[in-house]
């Protein structure tokens, strides 16, 4: 398994480094796939049909959101979003309860949390210092679940918080944290700005925790609709949810961190 785990990281990783790399239009296409992929994880962890109104309907939202964000909304002339929840509810009427409250629910929040958090990832990206700040976010994550993933293994202890993700140390999360503050140590090292070390730990911390609340949010979910993985999309990690939480999480409150708070 931890074999299985390693080559599709490797493989994965370097693919996708080389799209990050690319940036624009790959880059924008690659994570517009991601997003299709994980709304349908969504739907399939609860057993909806791709091809109802419905989820069509929450497919069209991830994508706009994922491209325009909130751009689209002009709530200043309009309740825009609040005629779409309008809209999914008038669903529940058509379709006779097939689809009821919750499950409308369920598409509408997961199309805002999947397309507007990718919308994030990409936005950050674009940035002026896009490539280096994107992939210092990414390695935070990376050493995150690295550090974690072999200090909880090895040190043990208690559980951090066992009815949500049962295999999580306290251990571990302190070594994902000490990881991250490393990656933000060498970056700082090797960029050439004027941002002093202690804000590079800042941020890696705060990134660090933000990526390890999105992978308890996933835990949560799949626990909360008792489904192991998201997906199978990706041997040894399952799918595209399992393996992005973390950067779901992470990337909007990175883009804002460097945006508002350390103008980068």
């Amino acid at each position: 398994m931890l074999y299985q785990r390693v080559l599709t990281g490797i493989i994965g990783g370097a693919a996708f480094l080389a799209i990050v790399y690319l940036g624009d239009a790959w880059f924008l296409g690659l994570i517009g796939l991601l997003g299709i992929v994980g709304f349908s994880e969504l739907l399939h962890m609860k057993g909806y049909k791709y091809y109802e109104i419905p989820s069509l309907a929450g497919f069209l939202l991830t994508e706009t959101w994922l491209v325009y964000g909130t751009d689209w909304l002009d709530l200043t002339q309009s309740s825009t979003l609040l005629w779409i929840v309008y809209g999914f509810l008038f669903m529940t009427v058509v379709m006779k309860n097939r689809y009821a409250f919750q499950d409308m629910s369920h598409i509408l929040v997961g199309s805002i949390y999947i397309g507007l958090s990718l919308h994030y990832v990409v936005q950050l990206r674009g940035m002026e210092a896009g490539l280096p700040l994107f992939l210092f976010v990414l390695f935070v994550i990376w050493g995150t679940d690295i550090g974690a993933y072999f200090v909880g293994r090895f040190v043990k202890g208690p559980k951090i918080w066992p009815s949500i993700s049962p295999n999580k140390t306290v251990s571990g999360t302190i070594g994902g944290l000490g990881a991250a503050m490393l990656v933000g140590t060498a970056f700082h090292a090797l960029l050439p700005d004027d941002h002093p070390l202690f804000q590079w730990i800042i941020l890696s911390v705060v990134i660090s925790v933000a990526g390890q609340v999105g992978d308890f949010v996933e835990s949560g979910i799949k626990r909360s609709l008792d489904v192991k993985d998201s997906g199978s999309i990706l041997p040894g990690h399952g799918g595209v949810l399992d393996r992005f939480d973390s950067l779901l999480f992470a990337a909007p409150i990175a883009y804002h961190l460097f945006v508002l708070v350390f103008h980068f």
